[in-house]
């Protein structure tokens, strides 16, 4: 009997059908999407997480309500309040308190960032960014729009000079005695007689973190830029009055998140699942819209974080591969499908270093063959594969895997068109050529960067460790074979190369211990590519200087 069970909804579609739902139910008339993230570093790879979510999520609400909105903030006005371990603590020391949008850009080469693969012109572009938390905002919207993400950018510092917060603030001013009953009833947190969600920028140091609002008249706050309030950063003691408004200040973070929801007029938006504990900060924004601004709280994604190597990645503190780096291992479609694969309540631990991208790749494709009805399984999978593709999904077409395309691009005897042929059968199509290229390039990438040792087949330009343990006679046969490969032009007389070393091999040391031989001078392996076209592969210099190397008794790994 056929199994009736209805299958499981990919989590995308789950997630929209429920908010097409909720819409209905509480009677919004327009769906706006949005996220967050504070601009205090080089941004990792773990925000984009929340990007792609929000992104795909409204992505596929748009089929159903064409006039969404989808926008991402940048919490520029929010302090530096650590260092960066990248950045010289003798020019930003002096920085700490003061608003992100107000702080000097970084020097490219002291950034962090890193702009070895960047072009002329896109090291200009960020050589004229005006401030810190821009610089490092672009860096990270640079990084998802390659995945595709749509997100119009919203600044946080434009929001209150503008003057849209403005009456969001008065409200929350003459509100602040509803706040305390909130902090205590939703975070078991009683607040001090004098205490107002709003800090001031300091008009006489610039610092935001240091301040204390002490009074509201209606008109103005009272305020004490403090030398002791946190201990990053040394008020300077001013003391005044000033107008909230018009972007002399921001809110206190857990009244900020709301009214930036209240303003933009935000109604789906998830958060990590560090803000989604109880007493935290989403219960405490969920309680501030309904009973503050008397609206319905944002549609919840509370999704889980990326990790890599198992460790929560940090912005500030430079921990983690930057969302830059990411975008650079794989085609688009790649990284989102990492993202758009795994359901939001699931823990993503991507070590680049390990076997993930070689596995991503192979779940793709797998994926794609099930999409292109190819291969039978889980239909989830076909629609993340789907989900992928921002523009026209490709046609069905063959392959070339990943992990084999690594170790074979790295054997000069092997001609990686002809091979991948021979596995599909017959000769590969012009969209397939296409493919192949794309992923060398991803492949060149990964071995340089993160393959394990075992994938490794390109020469040490150090002598390698393994190299102590070859005799004599085998460094007499290897200088003996570079000097047979510098003897004539072996091009396109490789076979003919080959065999002249297998038999100087044979008059010496024996065939096995001398082609071990070559592959432990150059690779640190007792195995590699075919002989002679690795060795014409190799520039003459490295070999001559290896074969120095080794008569000459150097010290290996210097």
């Amino acid at each position: 009997m056929a199994n009736s069970q209805p299958k499981t909804k990919h989590w995308v579609d789950s997630v929209t059908h429920a908010i097409a739902q909720w819409k209905i139910e509480q009677n919004i008339e327009l769906l706006h999407v949005d996220d967050m993230k504070t601009p205090s570093g080089r941004v990792h790879t773990g925000a984009l997480r929340g990007v792609m979510i929000h992104d795909v999520v409204a992505q596929v609400l748009r089929e159903e309500f064409p006039e969404i909105e989808s926008t991402y903030v940048f919490n520029d006005m929010d302090p530096m309040d650590s260092l960066p371990g990248y950045l010289d603590e003798s020019i930003y020391a002096q920085y700490m308190g003061v608003p992100l949008y107000k702080i000097p850009t970084p020097s490219l080469e002291k950034s962090g960032v890193d702009f070895s693969n960047s072009s002329e012109s896109d090291k200009k572009r960020y050589s004229e960014i005006k401030n810190f938390a821009e610089f490092y905002a672009q860096d990270f919207i640079d990084a998802f729009r390659v995945l595709g993400c749509s997100q119009e950018i919203v600044w946080s510092h434009v929001l209150y000079e503008s003057g849209k917060m403005d009456k969001v603030i008065e409200h929350v001013l003459n509100h602040v005695e509803d706040f305390k009953k909130i902090y205590k009833e939703v975070a078991d947190y009683q607040l001090p007689d004098k205490w107002y969600p709003f800090q001031v920028i300091c008009p006489e140091c610039g610092k935001v973190g240091s301040t204390l609002t002490t009074g509201w008249d209606g008109k103005e706050v009272s305020f004490e830029c403090l030398p002791d309030k946190v201990e990053w950063a040394k008020g300077c003691g001013y003391t005044g009055k000033i107008s909230p408004f018009g972007g002399t200040g921001k809110f206190l973070w857990k009244v900020d998140w709301p009214a930036h929801w209240q303003v933009l007029g935000v109604n789906i938006e998830g958060a990590g699942k560090d803000h989604t504990t109880a007493g935290g900060s989403r219960d405490m924004a969920n309680a501030i819209v309904e009973k503050i601004f008397k609206t319905t709280a944002p549609f919840d994604i509370p999704y889980e974080w990326i990790l890599i190597r198992g460790t929560k990645m940090s912005s500030s503190k430079g921990i983690g591969t930057s969302a830059r780096e990411f975008v650079e291992l794989f085609p688009p479609e790649i990284g989102r499908f990492l993202f758009i694969n795994r359901h939001y309540n699931q823990v993503i631990d991507f070590d680049p270093q390990s076997m993930a991208i070689p596995d991503l790749f192979d779940e793709c494709d797998q994926a794609a063959k099930i999409f292109w009805k190819q291969d039978e399984g889980d239909e989830r999978a076909a629609r993340s594969f789907e989900l992928s593709y921002t523009a026209d999904i490709p046609a069905p077409h063959y392959l070339p895997r990943f992990r084999d395309l690594a170790i074979w691009m790295q054997y000069p005897e092997i001609n990686v068109v002809e091979k991948f042929a021979e596995l599909k059968g017959e000769i590969l199509t012009k969209t397939e050529h296409e493919e192949l290229s794309k992923r060398m390039r991803y492949a060149h990438v990964w071995l340089k960067r993160y393959a394990p040792e075992e994938f490794q087949f390109t020469p040490k330009t150090k002598l390698p460790e393994k190299s102590k343990e070859l005799s004599e006679e085998q460094k007499m046969f290897l200088k003996s074979a570079v000097e047979l490969v510098d003897s004539k032009d072996w091009v396109t007389n490789e076979l003919e190369l080959q065999t002249a070393l297998f038999e100087l091999a044979k008059q010496t040391v024996g065939p096995k211990k001398a082609f071990s031989a070559i592959y432990i001078a150059f690779l640190g392996k007792t195995h590699g590519p075919r002989a002679a076209w690795f060795l014409l592969s190799i520039d003459k210099n490295l070999t001559k200087k290896r074969v120095t190397e080794l008569s000459s008794g150097s010290l290996w790994g210097k």
